[in-house]
């Protein structure tokens, strides 16, 4: 145990043994939510809205996430046009790439078309939005982070993007407000009427309760899971291609394995999850490139006893250290060299006959006391099943592609 300093509050970092205890605990004893917006300086960055509701957590495990089969027809018709749009032609020879700045607009147009339909994912003013939002609120809260506490309401009006980010948001409400008008007016609580079957907004209408529901505060809802999911997910799939890039050797057994299910099935009845060697993959991906070096935040509300005694008052920010959990032999599943890339991994974990119950705990998105990314418990990304299923899909798309012709022609590329 021990303390990482911050102008703004120390942090805390504690062992995962107290994962069994802490990770189901009720929000009003410890919050994840307001670990976030402290972390985010919400009084700054316009994240205080997440501490009124829970809508945007509802939504994703009610509606996302049980429809994920439906949502991934979409995804990959969306996919295969914005790599038409975004990628140069590289069929004839090399080609250099700025691959983090495409990802990015492939990513914000995929997430586009989930969360708000057709119309608005090809809308570039919403595109530029929603990325630049996530900018902005990073800038803002790293720059005030160099100042005391004190002093921040003095600073962020000094600041450039403190106002871009207020900009983005009078956007945000600007364009998906009356979209959420016009539903209700010409729909009376029918799906969306863009084609695409619902979508993240209408499903936001249909559970918001009467103090959710205002259309502006369902626009700046859609901005923050912008935040929380174009930036993250483009990072994976960059790091993974990195690493596919820097291990090519692992390249011919993902293609193979794409090949063989892909030829067994039309692509939009295959089940993803098939694909345990590029699931791996992922995930070892993660492990040694983490999106954050600490994961499992949480804000103690109420006075805390962990397991042992030890006495957390209430204001302590903890977290744990996920990223050196899973470079300790002692943690790391199969506990084989750690400091290496070892892409499938996991994938040989899922399939060890001796343990049955590894085929799904294994999983790129599946969360326990070792794999903390994602959180764990009651409080666990809610929405980590669409950005994996991105990444899946994306890096599918960037190995499948170099499928021979015949093999195209078979799986009916």
């Amino acid at each position: 145990m021990f303390k990482v300093r911050r102008n703004d509050g120390d942090i805390l970092v504690i062992s995962n043994k107290y994962v069994e205890q802490l990770r189901n605990m009720p929000d009003s004893h410890v919050s994840a939510i307001a670990a976030h917006v402290k972390n985010l300086l919400g009084r700054f960055s316009t994240t205080m809205i997440m501490l009124e509701s829970d809508l945007p957590t509802r939504v994703l495990q009610q509606k996302l996430t049980p429809s994920l089969a439906l949502v991934i027809p979409r995804l990959e018709d969306e996919l295969d046009y914005v790599l038409n749009v975004e990628m140069p032609n590289c069929k004839d020879s090399w080609v250099d790439l700025q691959i983090y700045d495409i990802l990015l607009r492939v990513v914000a147009r995929v997430s586009a078309r989930i969360f708000l339909g057709p119309g608005v994912c090809r809308n570039e003013e919403w595109l530029s939005t929603s990325i630049h939002y996530t900018e902005n609120v990073f800038v803002t809260m790293m720059t005030l982070r160099m100042f005391p506490p004190i002093l921040h309401g003095l600073v962020a009006p000094f600041l450039p993007s403190y106002w871009r980010i207020r900009s983005n948001l009078s956007t945000a409400k600007r364009i998906i407000s009356p979209i959420v008008r016009a539903r209700r007016d010409g729909l009376a609580g029918h799906a969306s009427s863009s084609g695409d079957g619902p979508d993240l907004l209408q499903w936001m209408m249909e559970i918001a309760q009467p103090h959710e529901a205002h259309p502006d505060k369902l626009a700046h809802r859609q901005l923050l899971l912008s935040l929380a999911s174009i930036h993250t997910t483009t990072i994976a799939i960059a790091h993974a291609i990195y690493d596919l890039c820097a291990y090519p050797q692992y390249f011919e057994p993902l293609r193979m394995e794409m090949a063989a299910i892909l030829g067994e099935e039309d692509w939009q009845k295959v089940n993803i999850n098939q694909m345990r060697n590029l699931d791996s993959f992922l995930k070892e991906s993660q492990r040694v490139n983490p999106p954050s070096l600490l994961a499992f935040n949480r804000l103690v509300r109420v006075p805390l006893k962990l397991s042992d005694g030890i006495l957390l008052p209430p204001g302590t920010h903890f977290c744990m250290a996920s990223h050196a959990i899973l470079h300790d032999a002692e943690q790391l599943p199969g506990g084989d060299n750690p400091d290496e890339f070892d892409p499938f991994r996991y994938a040989r974990l899922r399939e060890d006959p001796r343990h049955p119950e590894n085929l799904s705990r294994f999983q790129f998105a599946t969360t326990n006391e070792n794999s903390l990314h994602f959180g764990h418990g009651k409080f666990a990304c809610p929405g980590r099943f669409s950005p994996v299923t991105k990444s899946r899909s994306y890096l599918q798309k960037c190995c499948s592609d170099s499928i021979s012709s015949s093999q195209r022609a078979k799986v009916g590329h």
